[in-house]
């Protein structure tokens, strides 16, 4: 049984913008009525029984429930073959944060992810404020697993109805642009080049990629760098703790590598999405995610990349405090890493170096209290980090302080946690301050002692003091 359009009154002024743009796409009120009714039956909402007279109404200037706006901006996105937004149609007040699943589906046809990517970027970029209250589905991420286990490897996606040529300039200038961002991310944290990738993604890659064809080669290559691209804009929204507009940019991002072949970066974001599923408290999911990443890679990833994949499954595994699975699966991660070469890698995985594996190593004894290990692995990984991972330093000199405090010794573990305050008073990054606030949390033996009272003061003053989040163990979706 399909549900009623649920419409609001708001005047009797006519949507002029809805009709200009119905126009441009050359829609009948009969024709678009059922295009937008058949949309509803796949989008995986409840199904809706528009027809000519309902898109009348809207014509006339009635709004109708905003997952329906969102049905009508999909469909006139579907036919012009670029993005629609919300407000070029007469439904800014309508914002798709309204219909909390936007960008959340895994769509058939590729030209829906853009048209999803397009609804994303406008949520961040023109509703700002409105971004934070999404939020995270897990069972996105299972839905997600089953599809990339299962599904064809072929791309069933059509072709673009009005197809352009695209360059290798523009491929380079989005592979540039992530190099770019990638470093203010390292460096900065994801709070500084956040809004800077979006507004690429809106002002340069949303007008073109509509018109571009992934079976072509080079407009392959432009969905892998434009795929790489929406990643890195999910890791800043993860790194500044808009979860929700994270979980929705990684899973565009998955489907627009899917559509260009590109198996080891499917991976890759899938192990992406366990890194957060892990630090958000779903430890089963990020479980299942690292392995399928590494389970459909196979076979194609490099080793390096490989590496990764099961150092995901490590984190997951011992926050789990499943001891002898974690050290499995770091071992598996050791394994593969020392098969890797840098000259047959992707370029984005050159990060994934001795240090980082140290790194995963060193969180992974932390997390099942093994702080001997933990403490070793975190000084290997600082002593081989390159200064421009700043941020990935503060984690892991973080970890360290807490292997100090695991293994009593509280003056050495508040040292150099005060160090790490020092640098990340700078860093816009809401996962170091939950490091911080983590290692904080764990200073409650010793509260009354004068130097954890003079770090808590200290921390206090340096840190900031508004959206300061609480303990990651306690973060629930």
């Amino acid at each position: 049984m399909t549900m009623e359009v649920l419409v609001v009154e708001k005047g009797k002024q006519p949507n002029t913008l809805l009709a200009g743009v119905m126009r441009q796409a050359g829609a009948t009120n009969k024709g678009f009525a059922r295009r937008v009714r058949e949309r509803s039956q796949t989008d995986g909402g409840e199904p809706i029984s528009s027809d000519h007279v309902s898109v009348k109404r809207w014509l006339d200037g009635t709004t109708p429930h905003p997952r329906t706006c969102q049905l009508i901006a999909a469909v006139l996105g579907e036919l012009l073959g670029r993005p629609v937004r919300l407000t070029e149609i007469g439904y800014a007040e309508s914002s798709p944060t309204d219909g909390d699943d936007v960008g959340l589906e895994y769509p058939e046809e590729v030209a829906h992810s853009v048209v999803a990517l397009g609804a994303i970027t406008e949520l961040e970029l023109r509703t700002p404020k409105r971004v934070g209250p999404l939020s995270v589905v897990p069972e996105a991420w299972s839905g997600l697993v089953v599809r990339w286990l299962t599904d064809s490897d072929d791309d069933r996606s059509r072709p673009p109805t009005e197809p352009r040529s695209i360059t290798v300039v523009d491929v380079e200038a989005v592979r540039e642009a992530t190099t770019m961002f990638s470093s203010f991310d390292y460096k900065y944290g994801g709070g500084r080049p956040k809004s800077l990738v979006a507004s690429f993604l809106d002002q340069e890659v949303l007008p073109n990629i509509p018109h571009v064809s992934p079976y072509d080669p080079v407009g392959r290559e432009y969905f892998r760098e434009v795929a790489a691209l929406t990643r890195l804009a999910g890791w800043t929204a993860y790194d500044t703790g808009a979860h929700g507009l994270a979980q929705r940019y990684l899973t565009q991002a998955f489907r627009l590598a899917k559509a260009a072949g590109d198996k080891p970066l499917c991976g890759r974001i899938l192990a992406g999405m366990s890194h957060q599923a892990n630090f958000l408290g779903h430890f089963q999911r990020a479980v299942d995610l690292a392995r399928a990443a590494y389970k459909g890679a196979n076979g194609h990833a490099t080793p390096t990349t490989m590496a990764l994949f099961h150092a995901m499954e490590a984190r997951a595994l011992a926050s789990m405090g499943r001891k002898e699975d974690t050290t499995a699966a770091l071992l598996t991660a050791e394994r593969w890493h020392g098969q890797g070469s840098r000259e047959n890698d992707p370029e984005w995985i050159h990060y994934f170096d001795a240090a980082e594996l140290h790194a995963e190593f060193a969180h992974c004894f932390r997390d099942i209290g093994n702080a001997e290990l933990a403490n070793h692995h975190a000084a290997a990984s600082i002593a081989a980090s390159k200064s421009t991972y700043v941020r990935s330093l503060s984690f892991c000199r973080t970890v360290l302080a807490t292997s100090h405090l695991q293994g009593g010794n509280l003056d050495e573990a508040l040292r150099v946690a005060r160090a790490v305050v020092e640098t990340a008073a700078s860093l816009k990054s809401f996962r170091v301050i939950s490091y911080l606030d983590d290692f904080q949390l764990r200073l409650g033996a010793h509260a009354e002692d004068p130097l954890v009272r003079e770090f808590l003061e200290f921390s206090s003053q340096h840190l900031p003091s508004e959206n300061t989040p609480v303990s990651r163990r306690l973060i629930v979706a």
